[in-house]
């Protein structure tokens, strides 16, 4: 390698003879060979590409990450199905194609195969946005920004494209298997090909959380803090449907990523730095802990009743959950967030469990204008009608609830502390008018130290 002047980023890299490149520091051309030894770097030292492993496995990947990421986490991965052993890979253009090389068994991985080359005229070239483009004489053939793995970059497109044609794109983001294994992980992040507006983490094929909108004038984020760093931007048209986005400000570069634990993670980048900012289904909702996001109950000034109302749902900042949860669970959901105005549930459509956090006003307003079954929060019951309050323990174990209300005193049950800080002895407890005390199990999801989903079984 040598030394390269960053405009970006100060950063000094060692020259290494070893180095079958010539004279590019960002491009492979035809009859170049790239090693597991030697990287890539963009014209302004932002992004390197090169070969990495991961985890205990021993595996080898090509991926691109930032240059002065000292945790060196790849935001693209060529070959996450596809891994090598351990140095044994090398990256070449032959025939004008972009091909990953098992250098032991000469099986290969072609990574344009869906745009091949025609010519051998072509060069590859690692951008400064982190793109990775393959150029075939003046015209751009294939590039990694339509094919991403878990990183939602600056001038990335998510979305759904060629629609109505014989072979329809989708571009979405999907987690890592764990934090050490960039394989194919259960959370994905993109939009429903049924609803076009509707953008959606999913677990499966199922919704796990909406996330964004179209909102008919805007495209609307449920993490809104976000919007004040970044310039979203909605196109819907005959052949695609996607969302992009760019950063407000040139001195701070920001990305987002889908964790493998379900959650949405924002990475920003200023003065050579890297913060995260997690954007977890209990964002705002709950205290979290080292063993994850708890939902804990919470007294709400205007009251924890809800009265039933009939009409429609505004257009306005909803969240879904899977019909797996059940009423009860959807209830609870919409209690432990104050800011949570309605919840509406039904089993016999794919959502389930919708929390509403628009105005009430707007919610009033659409009153007698459908037959949906809406539980308004604040507006108090008879006291003939009115539910009992309930103590909702969450644990990972269903035996806590055994301890009866010595739990304070253990503090700790397998691997989740309770974080009840709202009553502190049983009198607490009677005092704030709980009758009765339900015990939810908190069960993992894919063996996740932070993903969690709730069971009363």
């Amino acid at each position: 390698m040598r030394a390269f002047n960053s405009k970006a980023f100060s950063f000094l890299l060692i020259f290494s003879p070893l180095s079958c490149l010539s004279n590019a520091s960002n491009t492979l051309r035809t009859g170049e060979t790239l090693y597991n030894y030697e990287t890539l770097v963009s014209s302004n030292g932002v992004f390197e590409l090169g070969f990495f492993s991961s985890g205990d496995s021993g595996n080898e990947y090509v991926g691109i990450w930032f240059i002065n990421d000292k945790d060196k986490k790849a935001v693209w991965v060529a070959n996450r199905e596809d891994p090598l052993p351990a140095s044994s890979g090398s990256l070449s253009i032959t025939n004008g194609n972009l091909v990953i090389y098992n250098n032991r068994t000469s099986d290969k991985t072609i990574l344009n195969s869906d745009a091949p080359a025609t010519t051998n005229n072509t060069i590859a070239k690692l951008l400064d946005s982190g793109n990775f483009v393959l150029i075939q004489g003046e015209k751009m053939i294939w590039q990694s920004f339509e094919h991403p793995t878990d990183t939602f970059l600056p001038g990335m497109k998510l979305g759904l494209f060629n629609i109505g044609a014989s072979q329809p794109r989708v571009q979405f983001l999907l987690s890592w298997l764990n934090p050490g294994d960039p394989g194919k992980g259960s959370f994905s992040l993109g939009f429903d090909r049924e609803n076009k507006t509707q953008f959606n983490i999913w677990w499966g094929e199922s919704v796990y959380q909406e996330i964004g909108f179209w909102d008919g004038k805007n495209f609307r984020l449920f993490f809104e803090s976000s919007s004040n760093n970044h310039n979203f931007s909605y196109v819907s048209e005959e052949k695609e449907t996607y969302v992009t986005f760019s950063n407000k400000e040139s001195i701070v570069f920001s990305w987002f990523v889908m964790a493998y634990h379900g959650v949405i993670n924002e990475y920003k980048m200023e003065d050579q730095r890297i913060s995260m900012v997690n954007y977890s289904l209990c964002d705002g909702t709950a205290v979290k802990n080292s063993s994850g996001c708890l939902i804990i109950p919470l007294v709400c000034e205007n009251g924890d009743d809800f009265s039933e109302i009939t009409g429609l749902m505004p257009t306005s900042i909803i969240t879904r959950r899977a019909t797996a949860i059940g009423i009860n669970g959807c209830e609870l959901l919409c209690r432990s967030n104050c800011s949570c105005v309605a919840y509406a549930y039904s089993s016999s459509d794919r959502y389930g469990c919708e929390l509403y956090y628009g105005s009430k006003l707007d919610l009033l307003k659409m009153t007698g204008k459908g037959n949906r079954a809406i539980l308004l929060r604040g507006h108090r019951k008879s006291k003939q009608n009115r539910k009992k309050n309930r103590l909702i323990l969450v644990t990972s174990h269903s035996d806590v609830c055994n301890i009866g209300f010595d739990w304070q005193k253990e503090g700790m049950k397998g691997n989740m502390r309770l974080l009840l800080s709202q009553f502190t002895n049983e009198n607490d407890i009677k005092s704030n008018g709980v009758e009765s005390v339900e015990c939810w199990e908190v069960h993992r999801v894919n063996g996740s130290k932070n993903g969690w989903y709730l069971s009363t079984d």
